[in-house]
């Protein structure tokens, strides 16, 4: 960094160096437009974070090797490039022609060019040395701070959201996947390698590997399972040679063969595929024994992309799930997205949330409530939040297979111990024993007298349980035995939730968690995040660090400009100043 620190130098030592700035050389008016923008606090706010963050990124670079460049500019131009979704030479072209840029970026007309060999392999340097991109986190963590603190944002309520983040991948069906990776492992074989593959797969990948345009469902199914059927022969064919074994390319043929097609032995006593059905297409070999058959359905988690091996499937569709949390009940001010991950569109939201909130403790910026949707709450994890983490987790939960009607535990009364006093009809408890609920956890149950419960006129909606040893379908009244109701702290703690959820006061509460779709929107369709231009979760998640920083340093900006006297009366006082006011309606 030898010339990065010569040239602060320089600027702290050499005054005359004033005269060469790129607003130097503009008109007054120009420039106070210029110093209204959002470049002012930019330059004023976010680059000297950036500059100060350069020795986290040292580990880039050898102890022998520096940069060229300054990697605080280099964070800035991705910042700027991801917040105007920018191709890399429009960046660099910004950079170079913009003096909105280079105001920012707080260098003159002669420093402003980089190659985009440099910034290429800056990025690459970061994805393989940080592939969990904890630097850029703690950039973005920064700037969110640092904008929190000069707008003067509360923190103490939060919301909480996941979206779909596309990468740039084809999202196509299971056919172009079994072909894309079958062509990859074939084209990374040399050419002895490859003249030990079947002769009929080099036909096929040589003259009709995209030969099924068109294809109708049964086509395209027999397709499927000569392709299938191709990957089994290549692993076999492949299976002693250990170095093509280690490969990449190998591997993940592997990988697909195993999640999408299952091997099933030959019945040779009548040719079937052991389901009494025979086997049809090229699949079937008269000298295999054993025939390879496509999987109806696959999880989630597996492959979807020969080009993006981490994105996976999740009820929103292919590629990644991005979770965003912003501040909410800022009156009159902007919000701040306070914490933002990226992981497989295949993870659920279930009990992410105290995830969240180890990220936001340990950035300092712990919500007293936090607001999210039905998908994120979980017994376990919201008893854990609310008891131990003193957070209010504001989110509708369910009851899984209880009806609506059925009562809380709420309507039963308990003591200080968290035993059951008596149920809503006013009968106590008979005993309270330690037993299992159809898991092999073992918690604490209430035990009511089963005579009383089936003489009760309100058994068809209470939540206790009868007993197991009955005939299915039998109606509770015609059990003999006693019935337990399950107490544990988590389900009281549920329940209570679900009843307080049905009042007009917390949905009238719950009305702020539906702003954080404005900042979806705003993410996806201001800045780009919803389909991007990289492929793998690492340089997803810097792209979209990247985005969600520049998001925050938009609104910092816009609150900053809406605070400050109005551009018109600025440029008013510069052309007094010229005795040039006639001129200012033009502007």
């Amino acid at each position: 960094m030898v010339s990065v620190l010569w040239l602060n130098m320089f600027r702290k030592t050499n005054p005359q160096r004033d005269l060469f700035t790129v607003e130097a050389g503009i008109p007054q008016a120009l420039k106070a437009r210029l110093k209204g923008s959002w470049a002012e606090v930019f330059r004023n706010e976010v680059m000297p974070i950036l500059m100060r963050s350069e020795e986290d990124f040292a580990v880039l670079y050898g102890s022998t090797g520096q940069p060229n460049f300054s990697v605080g500019r280099m964070l800035g131009i991705c910042i700027l490039q991801e917040q105007n979704r920018m191709t890399d030479q429009e960046a660099l072209d910004a950079f170079g022609f913009d003096i909105r840029w280079q105001y920012a970026l707080d260098v003159t007309g002669d420093e402003a060019y980089l190659s985009r060999r440099s910034l290429v392999e800056f990025r690459s340097r970061l994805v393989r040395i940080d592939p969990k991109m904890d630097l850029m986190r703690g950039v973005f963590n920064r700037i969110g701070q640092a904008a929190v603190d000069k707008l003067g944002i509360s923190v103490k309520q939060q919301r909480l959201d996941s979206t779909l983040i596309q990468s740039n991948i084809h999202a196509r069906g299971r056919l172009t996947l079994f072909q894309d990776v079958i062509g990859l492992f074939l084209k990374s074989l040399d050419e002895n390698d490859y003249s030990k593959a079947p002769l009929k797969i080099r036909e096929w990948y040589e003259e009709e590997s995209n030969g099924w345009f068109g294809f109708g469902e049964a086509e395209r199914k027999v397709k499927a399972a000569q392709l299938a059927h191709y990957m089994y022969e290549l692993i076999e064919c492949y299976s002693n040679d250990k170095k093509i074994k280690k490969s990449e390319s190998y591997q993940l043929l592997l990988r697909l063969f195993n999640e999408q097609c299952e091997v099933v032995e030959k019945d040779d006593s009548d040719g079937s595929d052991g389901d009494g059905k025979s086997g049809s297409n090229e699949g079937k070999e008269d000298e295999s024994r054993v025939i390879i058959k496509v999987k109806k359905k696959s999880k989630g988690g597996c492959l979807q992309s020969a080009f993006d091996t981490d994105a996976s499937y999740g009820h929103k569709g292919k590629g990644y799930s991005g979770q965003i949390t912003e501040t909410c009940n800022n009156e009159g001010k902007p919000e701040i997205i306070t914490d933002c991950e990226v992981h497989g569109a295949a993870r659920s939201d279930i009990a992410k949330a105290p995830d969240v909130l180890d990220r936001l403790e340990e950035a300092d910026l712990t919500p007293d409530e936090l607001f999210a949707d039905g998908g994120y709450p979980s017994v376990p994890s919201t008893y854990t939040i609310k008891t131990r983490r003193n957070v209010d987790l504001v989110a509708p939960v369910n009851r899984g297979w209880l009806d609506e009607s059925v009562m809380g535990r709420d309507k039963f009364e308990f003591d200080e111990e968290g035993h059951v006093k008596s149920c809503p009809e006013g009968h106590p408890a008979i005993n309270h024993k330690i037993h299992s609920n159809n898991s092999p956890v073992r918690t604490l149950h209430a035990i009511f007298d089963g005579d009383i419960c089936r003489q009760c006129g309100k058994l068809d909606i209470c939540p206790v349980r009868a007993p197991n040893h009955r005939d299915k379908g039998t109606s509770p009244r015609d059990t003999v035995g006693n019935f337990r109701l399950e107490i544990t702290p988590a389900l009281r703690l549920r329940d209570d939730m679900f009843a307080e959820q049905q009042t007009l006061e917390w949905k009238e509460r719950y009305k702020i968690r539906s702003g954080i779709e404005a900042t979806m929107s705003e993410l996806k369709r201001g800045h780009g995040m919803g389909r991007l231009r990289v492929r793998g979760l690492a340089r997803v998640t810097f792209a979209v660090l990247c985005k969600v920083t520049a998001c925050n340093v938009k609104r910092w900006a816009r609150a900053v400009s809406a605070s400050s006297e109005p551009l018109q009366e600025l440029l008013k006082q510069v052309f007094q100043k010229w005795s040039l006011c006639e001129p200012i309606a033009a502007f």
